[in-house]
């Protein structure tokens, strides 16, 4: 189900095999046609209960987006051999109202016999989501199901997302027109080289966007790099200098933009020359802006 007035909260036809799955979650089902979210009246201890309360599993998720039951699998085979997987879900608050956004992967449907589509490192994944609200912490099903996207960007390489990183914390900047730009900390590895980076997204409460048919709820808006670690590939300095780098994401206002400026702040060291390398220091640092014609930040 996309986000559009009419369907957005409404929930996905109940299935029996995913009786016990749904109600495992807790999910609050609503037939009613889309209106802007409420949040029912919280007691004084809103806050703590809040805090405990279990957002939905990533089974749950694929269910949602996908109306097939996996039996509480994260990763399984949604159509035409499509592989839909669980990657990332994300808690927030915006504007009073709590929600949570469970993020898939999907690699593209086979049509031809196993073997003959080609992966290279340029073949991405769609980036799917569901979007739940927290409508009562107190009650035994606390979160409604708002909508869903079947896509909202591609990304990834060789027909995978990158991993999550749970080391780094999400970093989150709120808007003045009540949009949420969100960075999920990633890392890759290639050639015996880790590479840390931050996928963007951003969030547009359905009833704030201009026009239903162009605006997405969420909306992929790019990677940037923020730092690589090639201690596998340079054995202990034997094959190339060592070098160890990480980058501090920050948001920052842009005069009247609505959307941020994005600086990555760079320390460690990096390759230089010929087996030689450097500290990183102010020079290094890169900033992007957002470029609305692409939909994406884009290094300035």
């Amino acid at each position: 189900m996309a986000f559009t007035r009419k369907s957005y909260a409404k929930v996905l036809p109940a299935r029996k095999t995913a009786a016990g799955l749904l109600a495992a979650a807790t999910l609050a089902a609503t037939s009613a046609a889309y209106a802007p979210a409420r949040v029912s009246a919280a007691p004084q201890s809103a806050a703590h209960a809040q805090a405990a309360v279990t957002p939905p599993d990533g089974a749950t998720v694929l269910y949602f987006i996908h109306q097939i039951d996996g039996k509480g699998a994260t990763s399984y085979e949604v159509a035409n051999r499509s592989i839909a997987t669980y990657w990332f879900g994300h808690a927030f608050e915006l504007e009073g109202t709590r929600y949570f956004t469970g993020f898939a992967w999907e690699t593209a449907e086979r049509y031809g016999k196993p073997g003959e589509d080609d992966i290279a490192p340029t073949t991405p994944v769609n980036l799917s989501e569901a979007t739940f609200i927290l409508d009562n912490p107190a009650s035994d099903r606390p979160w409604k199901f708002r909508g869903m996207e079947p896509t909202i960007g591609e990304f990834g390489a060789y027909e995978r997302a990158p991993d999550v990183d749970t080391t780094r914390k999400p970093v989150e900047f709120r808007s003045a027109s009540g949009k949420l730009v969100l960075a999920v900390p990633t890392e890759t590895f290639e050639n015996g080289i880790t590479i840390g980076a931050y996928t963007l997204l951003v969030f547009t409460p359905p009833e704030k966007r201009q026009d239903e048919s162009k605006d997405k709820v969420w909306a992929y808006a790019g990677n940037v790099l923020t730092g690589e670690d090639n201690s596998l590939a340079c054995d202990e300095g034997n094959v190339m200098p060592c070098t160890h780098s990480e980058g501090e994401l920050i948001f920052s206002a842009n005069g009247d933009s609505d959307m941020p400026l994005l600086t990555v702040r760079f320390t460690g060291t990096t390759i230089s020359g010929p087996g030689k390398t450097r500290k990183l220091g102010d020079a290094d640092n890169v900033t992007y802006v957002y470029d609305a014609a692409r939909k994406e930040f884009v290094a300035r």
